[in-house]
């Protein structure tokens, strides 16, 4: 019963949230990709390449989209419901907080280092990036999770631990800036940029207060009442 209400309610968050990322994403961040895309510098094709497979424009890529974005969506509410049920309760207002605490660790901190690109940016090894995005998530959440909840002490050492990866640094390219070099399309690239950071930080933000508010709500409707009833 228990881990039964546990997936459900991920569930059920995760199609709200993923509906809602689903449609923000439609009207404001795929047009950026699609306008960005227009300035990327295609390479010469060899003759034995074989294109990759892609989703079809219209209801196949829509689906495909909305698919990844409840799985992300699932994966996220799971996580913080998991988190949620080993506290004694839960109010909204701190599902709001905890919402706000997973957008700064998953998103913001690694942003700092990292900014979201678009199509035709030049960019670190993925390996490295990944390894320093994990290694930024991992310590800003420990971080947040001593600031809050455990003594004075260890509230500072958790301060240290939010500034940790920033002070060892993000991998960077060997150069900056866009593959396409004309001028016209680096102004062009860089508006774009700036849209997309902004777009991206706005819908991530909008996404983790619903996964983090209705997490507490599930949490207090579903989740914590069986505990009660096994004591």
């Amino acid at each position: 019963m228990y881990f039964r209400n546990l997936v459900l309610s991920a569930v059920t968050i995760a199609i709200v949230a993923g509906l809602f990322l689903s449609l923000y994403q439609y009207f404001f961040i795929t047009p950026i990709i699609i306008a960005s895309e227009v300035y990327e510098v295609i390479e010469p094709m060899m003759s034995y390449t074989v294109e990759a497979w892609s989703p079809e424009e219209g209801l196949e890529r829509t689906s495909f989209s909305f698919m990844a974005n409840f799985l992300i969506s699932f994966g996220y509410a799971l996580l913080l419901l998991t988190m949620m049920a080993t506290k004694d309760s839960m109010k909204l207002a701190q599902g709001f907080m905890w919402g706000i605490a997973a957008y700064l660790s998953i998103f913001v901190a690694p942003g700092l280092g990292l900014a979201p690109e678009i199509p035709g940016m030049e960019a670190a090894y993925l390996e490295g990036r990944q390894t320093w995005w994990l290694l930024t998530v991992f310590l800003t959440a420990l971080g947040l999770w001593s600031i809050a909840y455990q003594a004075f002490i260890l509230k500072g050492m958790g301060g240290l631990l939010l500034i940790i990866p920033h002070l060892i640094g993000a991998p960077q390219p060997e150069t900056h800036g866009f593959v396409n070099t004309d001028p016209e399309a680096i102004n062009a690239l860089t508006h774009l940029w700036h849209d997309f950071i902004l777009q991206t930080s706005i819908v991530n933000g909008l996404l983790w207060l619903i996964i983090g508010v209705l997490s507490a709500f599930f949490s207090l409707k579903f989740i914590y009442p069986l505990n009660h009833q096994e004591q």
